[in-house]
Order: C-alpha cells, then sequence, then structure tokens
C-alpha cells in the first residue's frame, strides 16, 4: 500500500463511486440493466395520463416488468410492457390503469387470465384493455352533483318552516305510539295469534292433500258438462220447435175456441139483464133483502178462508245434477208451498239412478243367505220447513227415508248454503253410512239457477262433487210467462 500513489487512490474512489452511482441509478430511475431479460408484450389505451416510461407492471400487487417503451400511433398510445421470464400470461389477461393511492404514481394492472386459453408469446397484444376513469371528468361532475344537493337542501328549507316541522315531529310522536300500541296488542294476543297461525297451517296442509284432487274432479265434472251441454241445448230447441208446430197446427182450433167465447159473453150479458130487472130465482135473490143479508154472512165466511188461501205462495222447482262420484245425473222436481213467510212444505220427487237396496234373507240348502236388490229409483221427499231471518231448519221425508236438513240464505235470498242428512240407515246402494249432502244454490237469472258442492260426505265410495242448474218458478210467474207468450193467428 505505500507504494501506491495518491493518484491511484483517488482513481479507485473514483471508480467506485461511479459504480455506486450507476447501480442507485438504475434502482432509483427503475432502469432495466443491460443483462436484463424477458419477453416483450403490446397494450393500446386511449389515454394514459400520468403513465411514464420505466412505470412498473404489476400482477396481483406483484411487479411482474416494466414499461418499456410509449409510442403515440395514431392517435393511442401503444405501451411495450418487458414482462419477467417467469410470469404467465393468457389470451383472455386483461390490463388497466391503477393508481398507487389516492396521489401515488400511476402503474399497470394485469389479470394473468386462466390456463384454458392459449399463452401469450414474446410480440402478442393483450387485446382486454380496461379503461381508467377521467378524474377531472369526475371531479366536474361530483361538483355539478355537489351543487345539485345544495340547491335541493335550499328547497327543502324553504319548504319545511316552523309548522312543517311541528307537523313533522307530531307524525314521528304518533308512529311512536302506534307502534307501542302494537305492541302491547300483540304481548296481549299473543296466544290467539298464534292458535290463528296454527290452524292456518293446518288449513294448508289439507289443501295441499285434498286440493290435486279437488282440482281432478271439478275439471272432470267440466268435461263432462261440456260433452253433454251440446245435446241439452239441441234438446230445448227441438223442444220450441216441436211447441212452435203445435201452435201454428192448431190455430184454427183456437180460433174458434175465441167465437165460442164471445158468444158465451153474449148470452152471460143477456142473463144478467134478466137478473137485472129481477126475472127468475138468481132475480129474486138480488133484489129482495133476505136473501142479500143470507149470502153476505156465507160471503164473510168464505172471505176469510179465501184470506188463508190467497196468502198461499207455491213454487215449483225443476233441476238436475252430475255426481263426478258416481258419473251419474240425478233429476229432481220440488213443489214448495207456503202459507206464511216463516213456514212452508216441500213435496218432491227425485229420480236416483242408484236406487235404494233392500236386503232379502233366504234359505238354500239349509244355508241362510241375504240377497240385495235394488228396488225403488223413483223417490219421494215431503219435509216441513221453519225460518228464523237468514236460517231455516227442515225436518220429514227425504228421498223416502227419514231426514233433516239447514238452510243459510244470503244475498238477498239469490243464494243458499244449504247441509242434508237422511237414510240413517244406509239402505241405499253401495253406501255403508247416512247420506249427507252440502252444495250452494245461487240464482243466475230470475227463473236460472246453478248448483255445487259435494254429495255423500259419509260413503268414500260414492262421494263426488256434483254440478247443476235448473229452473225455479212461482206460480205469479207461470201467470205471466203464459199471458205475454205470442200466438200467431190468422
Amino acid at each position: 500500500m505505500k507504494n501506491i500513489s495518491t493518484e491511484l487512490k483517488v482513481g479507485i474512489f473514483a471508480i467506485i463511486v461511479i459504480i455506486l452511482l450507476s447501480y442507485m441509478t438504475f434502482k432509483v430511475g427503475r432502469l432495466s440493466f443491460m443483462w436484463e431479460k424477458g419477453y416483450r408484450l403490446y397494450a393500446e389505451f386511449d389515454d394514459i395520463s400520468g403513465m411514464d416510461e420505466r412505470s412498473r407492471v404489476k400482477i396481483a400487487g406483484v411487479d411482474a416488468g416494466i414499461v418499456e417503451k410509449i409510442k403515440l400511433i395514431e392517435g393511442k398510445a401503444k405501451l411495450t410492457l418487458l414482462m419477467s421470464p417467469d410470469i404467465k400470461i393468457y389470451r383472455n389477461a386483461k390490463v388497466s390503469l391503477k393508481m398507487s393511492g389516492l396521489l401515488g404514481d400511476r402503474y399497470l394492472a394485469i389479470s394473468a387470465g386462466t390456463p384454458d386459453e392459449p399463452l401469450l408469446k414474446s410480440g402478442d397484444s393483450i387485446t382486454n384493455v380496461i379503461h381508467a376513469a377521467d378524474i377531472d371528468a369526475l371531479a366536474n361532475e361530483l361538483t355539478s352533483a355537489a351543487t345539485y344537493v345544495s340547491e335541493l337542501a335550499g328547497n327543502l328549507k324553504d319548504v319545511f318552516g316552523e309548522e312543517e316541522k311541528k307537523a313533522f315531529s307530531e307524525s314521528i310522536h304518533n308512529l311512536r305510539t302506534i307502534t307501542q300500541d302494537i305492541k302491547e296488542i300483540s304481548g296481549d294476543n299473543k296466544v290467539p295469534i298464534h292458535n290463528v297461525i296454527a290452524q292456518l297451517e293446518k288449513f294448508t296442509e289439507a289443501l295441499a292433500d285434498k286440493g290435486p284432487g279437488f282440482v281432478d274432479n271439478m275439471s272432470t265434472a267440466a268435461k263432462t258438462l261440456g260433452d253433454k251441454g251440446p245435446k241439452l241445448i239441441e234438446d230445448l230447441s227441438r223442444l220450441a220447435s216441436d211447441l212452435k208446430e203445435v201452435i201454428g197446427e192448431n190455430r184454427h182450433t183456437f180460433r174458434e175456441s175465441m167465437e165460442n167465447i164471445r158468444a158465451v159473453s153474449k148470452s152471460a150479458s143477456n142473463i144478467a139483464q134478466k137478473i137485472e130487472s129481477g126475472e127468475g130465482t138468481l132475480g129474486k135473490l138480488v133484489k129482495e133483502d133476505k136473501f142479500y143479508n143470507s149470502l153476505n154472512k156465507i160471503s164473510e165466511q168464505a172471505g176469510k178462508s179465501l184470506d188463508v188461501v190467497g196468502g198461499l205462495r207455491t213454487f215449483m222447482d225443476f233441476h238436475t245434477e252430475y255426481n263426478t262420484g258416481e258419473a251419474e245425473w240425478k233429476g229432481y222436481f220440488d213443489l214448495t208451498l207456503q202459507p206464511r213467510k216463516d213456514k212452508y212444505y216441500i213435496l218432491g220427487v227425485v229420480t236416483d239412478p242408484k236406487g235404494t237396496v233392500e236386503s232379502t234373507d233366504k234359505i238354500i240348502n239349509g244355508i241362510e243367505t241375504s240377497e240385495e236388490e235394488v228396488k225403488s229409483r223413483m223417490e219421494f221427499s215431503a219435509q216441513f220447513a221453519k225460518r228464523f231471518d237468514d236460517y231455516a231448519l227442515r225436518i220429514g221425508l227425504l228421498e223416502n227415508t227419514f231426514g233433516v236438513g239447514a238452510d243459510y240464505f244470503f244475498n238477498d235470498d239469490k243464494g243458499r248454503v244449504r247441509l242434508d242428512i237422511w237414510d240413517f240407515s244406509a239402505k241405499e246402494a253401495e253406501a255403508r253410512k247416512s247420506h249427507a249432502k252440502i252444495g250452494v244454490d245461487y240464482k243466475v237469472f230470475k227463473y236460472l239457477f246453478v248448483s255445487s258442492g259435494i254429495d255423500n260426505l259419509l260413503n268414500s265410495g260414492r262421494r263426488g262433487i256434483y254440478i247443476g242448474g235448473g229452473l225455479k218458478f212461482e206460480d205469479e210467474d207461470f201467470k205471466y210467462l203464459f199471458g205475454k207468450m205470442p200466438l200467431s193467428l190468422p
């Protein structure tokens, strides 16, 4: 060391300082060394404000390369990326501009893609470019939004004066009171509410079990009605045509009847004139007081009887029903006699395709056997009914057996819910229990009503949904209809 001159020492020190400065320059300036290796990819951006050459490229926040060159080509910035040789980038990779913190430097963030796509090789471009938002434009939008918010606050301040604030405060107070009341009601009625929810759950389960079968039965009934409906309409049309032909064929007879009525009227007029003049027995009865007084007493007694008869209302009911459980039609004719509003009698005839069963015990070869035979398909009903406001109770004969019933009337008697139970001895065909039926009748027009419900509730073999309809007339309706019936006479 003693032989080393001062100039050599200074030179060696200068070389060391230059090497250190070069190293620090490459590190701080993020410059690549001459021997730095890797492969190059390309990406194009519309705007790379804040991005410079030597900026870092990161994948998942880890340095993976640098921006080697930036060129302006046809109004776009084309970046050359020098990637580390051990980094794998796939075809579906994405590249975007990011910023290290709100005021930090810009860098390129790359999503490497998925291995199911091909690898990018040196010289390839990343096509999935995510453009960064313009900070200045965003700031301008935020400024405009702040202005609008300030104007809105001012408008709200003008709208909400002292009275409005007071009303708003009272509303909040009322809401608080209502919430407290609801809380108290819920606490007091917790058990009833729980019971109601439990009942709803049971009803939902029952509906889920029975619902599909109910829908199938309704569908079957609708299909059957659709099949039978055209034939019923055709029969009614044929009946109207036959009635028209009968009237046309007998128009001469009707004319002769009218002439006979005129002759009888003329004779009656002559007789009335003779009575008025006092001729004959009737004339004397009219002219003499003693006969008049006797007849007056008789007429008073007859008048009392006629008042009772005059108050009697008569209803006739023709209807039919189709039972999906039995796949049979059933016809009804009912005659209702109503002497008073709260009391009436029902007489009816029913055509039952199943009929009733009679058992006969026979001894064959010493063995006692029992044979069942369907005896009656035409059945009769005779009931007494008592009405209480919208409810009515019935008792008597129902389809040849003792039975009871109840009715509930609604919508000004246009609708009726009815329950009937009869045949307590289970003598009907294929029956093991009493016959129970529940349904609803509703009047859709003045004379036409429809009905539906469930028949034979207690016998599963015959149980089914029924649908039907019919006509219901009062005696006054018949007078009106026949009085309005047109008759064409030549």
